[in-house]
């Protein structure tokens, strides 16, 4: 349930729905597994395994979850099987197979192993934050994110979002604090990690892992044409993640707050845990999300 990353939309309209009717909305497009033909499927599943409810509501948060179940067809399998077909049909007609002929032949593989494929299942959360007019997902994957609030829109019928864009460009304000020319908020500081890149060729990048961060050697590297792009930060000691220039939170890691004894939780509801950890990770963003936000000059205007 902890998420890993965060990637933020800006609701544009008050959000209208309660747990109970976001539920009914759900309903219509329930996942199901993968047929013998279908390559993948998308679907909503509850939030808690073990429950019926679509939706998991607390404190004024809703949490949604979807499934995406994909067969493992790889594309080498599909060239073996084709080359073998295209072998024996080149002798049997006695003439080189081209073409359409060749995407009919790969059609037909595709569609005969597809069904013997095994499949992998991942999943994706969604936090409505109407408070704070935020929705986030759990994801730093833009094809993901996209899908992921494409299909909330079509489940819907209408969602009015749009990615959060800070005013003050991340890159520019990362590459001040590696500096030294601009001191972090007394309640933000500088991890162990950053990404930096050449501001005139993106394949210029240096990567810094487990640094000191406010070390000479580091803050050399800001002062040779390259900015930082990604940066790990910590939040009041409660938090810790990776931010980027695009204002994408990943590798979000709660301190200390997550850290529970197996032993201590044993004889305690599973449903009560879920309640309680998701109450605790969404207030948790509800302070730091608007916070950041404030830090990078508040949201563009367009």
């Amino acid at each position: 349930m902890w998420f890993k990353a965060a990637s933020l939309y800006q609701l544009e309209n008050k959000f209208e729905h309660d747990a109970e009717s976001l539920h009914e909305l759900l309903q219509d497009k329930l996942f199901s597994p993968c047929s013998r033909r279908q390559l993948d499927s998308y679907g909503w599943v509850p939030p808690l395994e073990e429950a019926e409810l679509l939706v998991h509501a607390s404190s004024g948060f809703l949490l949604i979850k979807a499934r995406r179940e994909e067969r493992i067809l790889p594309g080498s399998v599909i060239a073996e099987h084709m080359a073998e077909r295209i072998q024996v049909l080149e002798q049997k007609v006695d003439r080189k197979i081209r073409g359409r002929e060749k995407l009919e032949i790969r059609d037909n593989v595709v569609m005969e192993l597809t069904g013997q494929a095994f499949t992998r299942s991942t999943y994706d959360q969604i936090l409505i934050m109407p408070t704070q007019g935020l929705l986030v997902v759990d994801s730093a994957s833009t094809k993901k994110v996209d899908q992921c609030t494409s299909f909330l829109r079509d489940t819907l019928g209408s969602l009015y979002v749009k990615p959060v864009q800070p005013a003050t460009d991340p890159a520019k304000l990362f590459t001040r604090w590696l500096k030294g020319t601009r001191k972090p908020p007394a309640d933000l500081a500088l991890g162990d990690e950053c990404v930096l890149q050449d501001e005139d060729n993106i394949a210029g990048i240096v990567r810094c892992n487990k640094q000191d961060l406010a070390s000479d050697e580091i803050r050399a590297l800001s002062t040779t044409g390259k900015q930082v792009i990604k940066i790990a930060i910590e939040s009041a000691e409660t938090l810790s993640f990776v931010l980027d220039n695009e204002f994408v939170f990943s590798k979000i890691k709660f301190l200390d707050t997550a850290e529970t004894d197996e032993s201590d939780t044993a004889d305690l509801d599973p449903a009560a845990i879920f309640d309680a950890n998701m109450t605790l990770m969404a207030l948790q963003f509800s302070t730091l999300f608007p916070r950041m936000i404030e830090v990078f000059g508040g949201v563009k205007e367009e």
